[in-house]
This record gives structure tokens, sequence and C-alpha cells, in this order.
């Protein structure tokens, strides 16, 4: 198994105890961090690259476990689906996806900072986990109200997947709540292009196009939001609500 990241800023956000100008440090600590039981890890520096390659022996496959898991968290039941998790996780460290689901259950429990701690390490077997840097973006924008670290992360989304209509989305929505009009609509715009379904996506549309009294366009992506949100949640009631009457 090879693990690469750019020698660049994103590698010591996930891991702050390293600085860019001492190699050894990072050749040491990520040697450290990714020896698995008694295999340790070949760490090396190339150019901008910083190059893990790791011997993993072979794990018996836990697809089973794995499915139960997501099956469970599907129906809410964390309760049942925890210890099969943490199981997983000790049989197989590696697996970037366990310790984003992890995370993703400790988020919606309500704890926020053990969910960082998963999701880091989510991070560092995969720097490119969509969803990890996306739900890692909401609890900074949500829970921590720090926007920098929020954006950073979801920049980070965008970057590994620029095609994922939702993390862009996720940026607009960001800038919107900043007031940050101008820019909030470039990405919302974007999102549209790679889904125009997306019923979100449409109501901050919705929402920035009231704030700049442009009716006309309020009311078209609220009938957007409401048409393509098939949930018939809060987000669906709010706008027949709000709308009704224009």
């Amino acid at each position: 198994m090879q693990i690469i990241f750019q020698k660049e800023d994103f590698l010591f956000t996930i891991f702050p105890e390293l600085s860019e100008s001492d190699n050894e440090k990072i050749i040491s600590t990520l040697s450290e961090y990714y020896t698995y039981n008694d295999i340790k890890p070949t760490v090396k520096i190339e150019d901008n690259l910083v190059i893990v390659d790791i011997d993993t022996p072979k794990i018996i496959s836990q697809e089973y476990d794995y499915k139960k898991v997501v099956s469970l968290c599907e129906k809410g039941n964390y309760s049942e689906a925890k210890p099969i998790l943490k199981k997983l996780i000790k049989d197989n460290p590696t697996n970037s996806e366990y310790h984003r689901i992890m995370g993703q259950i400790l988020s919606d429990e309500g704890d926020q900072e053990e969910a960082i701690n998963c999701l880091i390490d989510a991070l560092r077997w995969d720097s490119k986990n969509n969803w990890a840097l996306q739900l890692m973006g909401n609890i900074f924008a949500k829970f921590k109200n720090d926007i920098p670290t929020a954006l950073k992360y979801y920049d980070q989304a965008v970057l590994a997947n620029p095609n994922n209509h939702t993390s862009i989305y996720n940026i607009g929505a960001l800038l919107f709540q900043q007031g940050n009009i101008v820019e909030a609509k470039k990405y919302l715009w974007e999102s549209l292009k790679i889904n125009n379904s997306y019923p979100n996506t449409h109501h901050v549309l919705a929402l920035i196009a009231e704030k700049e009294n442009d009716l006309h366009s309020a009311f078209f992506n609220a009938i957007q939001a409401i048409k393509f949100n098939k949930n018939y949640d809060v987000l669906y009631t709010d706008f027949v609500k709000n709308y009704e009457l224009m």
C-alpha cells in the first residue's frame, strides 16, 4: 500500500506536529504513525512528495461486517454499529472509510472533538477521502464557527473531486452565510452546472435572489428546490410555506 502526500500546507494540517523544514521529523513521525503491528513503513521524500510505502499483511475480508455497519447507520442504530466498527478498525486500521464512518457517528451523537480525531485518522490514510473532507468542513463551520478552517477542508474536497457538486455547494453556502454574495453565487452556479437537481443549491440561490429583490428568480429557484426535494423535509415545508403566496 502506498500513500502519497504533497509536502505542503494540508499535510501539516492533518499532522500539525510537523514542520515543512524538518524532513527527519516528517519521516520519523509518519513512520511511527503508519507502523502496523510489527510492520514498519518506508517513508521517503522526493522533490515535493512525501511517499509512505506500507507492506500490509493480507486481511480477511471484512465486507460482510462493513455492509452491516452501513445498514445499521442508515437506520440510526449507532449503538449496534459502533462495536462492530471498532473491531473493524482494530483489525484493519489502514481503511480510511472505517475511520470516516466512526467520525460521522460521533458527530451525529454530538461528540465533535472525537469526531474530528477520527476524521483526521481517515484523512491520514486517504487524504482524498471526499466525505471525510466534507464532514470536517461541516463540523468546523457549524459547530466550531471556524470558517477559514472549514474552507480549507472544503477546498481540499473540491481538489479531490472537482465534479462533486455537494463540495462546491458547501463552499457557496458558507460564503453566503458570511455575506459574500458575489463569490457565493459563483460556486453555487458551478454546482448547478454539475447537478441541476440538487435542492439545496436552488434553496440558497432563492435566498440570495430574495436578498437582491429579484423576486422572479427567488420564486423560480424556490420552486426548483421544492420540485427536487424528494424527502419532504424541513427545507421542503419551509419553502412551501414561504413562497405559496408569491
